[in-house]
């Protein structure tokens, strides 16, 4: 229990009034976190539930679909279309959004990284939105004691057309923990303001075969950001 501390003060970065009051939309994906290991070939599957009675999408489920590389000396390399609607539809401002997101992390010490990133795209043209050049770019401080554990904090920024709102610079905040040798793994991030990206993403991951893991969890909207509850659940396969 010696990282006790340094996780506390991590999960204060999360604030504990982040739940939904304002309605309106959904939350944009932003992954911060790089595969660990190199030379490896990830594809993902996530299905997004919400529902809202009080809504004119009261029931939509989108999929999203992603593909990474984790190449040596710390390059990752993801594509990846978030918000395809597969039931309903209306929950998200943007849907069918087709992203690259890039980065690279520095070994600094045993224990601490610094990984910096950026993501780019916009909506596929069938999509009812305009489109507009979406970018994030994020820079996060990572402490990793063991091979079991990985907090990690930052800036990030986005541009007005992904937020919806503003240019907007904020920060970010999580961790992986992996409470069970090669089987459980509880994953949490925070993203702070009132845009897009603004809330917090709770998973489990279960590793179901050497190669692949099942994941459930809940994403939990910022205050007055305008975004909502969903549910998710999806699977990660990996060629090693």
């Amino acid at each position: 229990m010696k990282h006790l501390p340094a996780l506390v003060l991590l999960l204060c970065c999360i604030p504990f009034n982040t739940h939904a009051k304002g309605k309106g939309k959904a939350k944009i994906k932003l992954r911060t976190t790089p595969n660990q290991i190199e030379d490896v070939w990830t594809v993902s599957n996530e299905l997004n539930y919400y529902h809202e009675p009080n809504q004119p999408y009261q029931t939509t489920l989108y999929e999203n679909i992603t593909l990474d590389y984790s190449a040596n000396n710390g390059w990752d390399f993801q594509l990846a279309s978030y918000n395809i609607p597969l039931i309903g539809g209306g929950a998200q401002n943007y849907q069918v959004d087709t992203y690259f997101n890039i980065s690279k992390t520095f070994i600094i010490s045993q224990d601490f990284q610094a990984v910096l990133g950026a993501q780019n795209g916009t909506t596929l043209p069938h999509s009812s939105n305009p489109r507009q050049l979406h970018n994030a770019d994020y820079a996060l401080a990572v402490y990793q004691p063991s091979r079991r554990i990985n907090l990690h904090i930052g800036p990030y920024w986005v541009n007005k057309a992904l937020s919806t709102t503003t240019d907007y610079l904020g920060y970010t905040g999580g961790f992986n923990i992996e409470v069970l040798d090669n089987l459980l793994t509880l994953q949490a991030d925070y993203f702070s303001g009132n845009n897009n990206l603004s809330g917090a993403v709770f998973n489990t991951w279960i590793r179901v075969h050497p190669k692949a893991q099942v994941y459930f969890g809940v994403g939990v909207p910022e205050t007055n950001s305008g975004n909502e509850f969903y549910g998710t659940v999806g699977f990660s396969v990996a060629n090693k």
